[in-house]
C-alpha cells in the first residue's frame, strides 16, 4: 500500500454476510505498475469517482490502453485479469466498497514498452515478457 490509498477490510464471511468488503479511500493516482488482482470483484463507487487506465493484451504480446472513468454512484464488476491502473482522481479523492470474490489466481503487475508487456507475479521480482 502506499500513503496515496487506505483499505479498510469488514469481514464478515461467516458471520452476517457471505461475504466481505473492503473499503477503499484514494486521494492520489497510483504510484506503482498497474496490476491486475487474484480474484473478480463488484466495485460500488461511493464519492469523487476516479479515471482509470485498462490494458488489453493481443495474442502476439502487443498492447493497447482504453482510458474510462468511474463516476460516482456507479457499479462495475472486474475481472481478476483486468490490468488497470487508476490515473487520475478529478475531484480529488474517492471513496469504494470493494466486494470481492473467490481467489482464482495470483496477482501481477505489469510494465508496456515498445518491445512488449512484461509481467511478474506480485510477491517476485522477475519480469517475464508476456506473448
Amino acid at each position: 500500500m502506499s500513503n496515496e490509498f487506505t483499505k479498510h477490510l469488514f469481514d464478515f464471511k461467516g458471520k452476517l454476510t457471505p461475504f466481505h468488503m473492503v473499503v477503499h479511500h484514494f486521494t492520489d493516482r497510483d504510484k506503482g505498475d498497474p496490476h491486475d488482482h487474484p480474484f473478480r470483484f463488484t466495485t460500488h463507487i461511493l464519492k469523487g469517482g476516479y479515471m482509470e487506465r485498462v490494458y488489453q493484451l493481443t495474442e502476439k504480446g502487443n498492447w493497447q490502453y482504453a482510458d474510462v472513468f468511474r463516476a460516482p454512484a456507479t457499479t462495475h464488476v472486474v475481472e481478476a485479469g483486468c490490468i488497470h491502473e487508476l490515473i487520475d482522481l478529478p475531484n480529488g479523492e474517492c471513496w469504494t466498497v470493494m466486494i470481492p470474490e473467490e481467489k482464482v489466481r495470483e496477482p501481477r503487475f505489469w510494465r508496456f514498452t515498445p518491445e512488449g508487456a512484461f509481467s511478474r507475479i506480485w510477491n517476485k521480482r522477475k519480469w517475464v515478457r508476456q506473448g
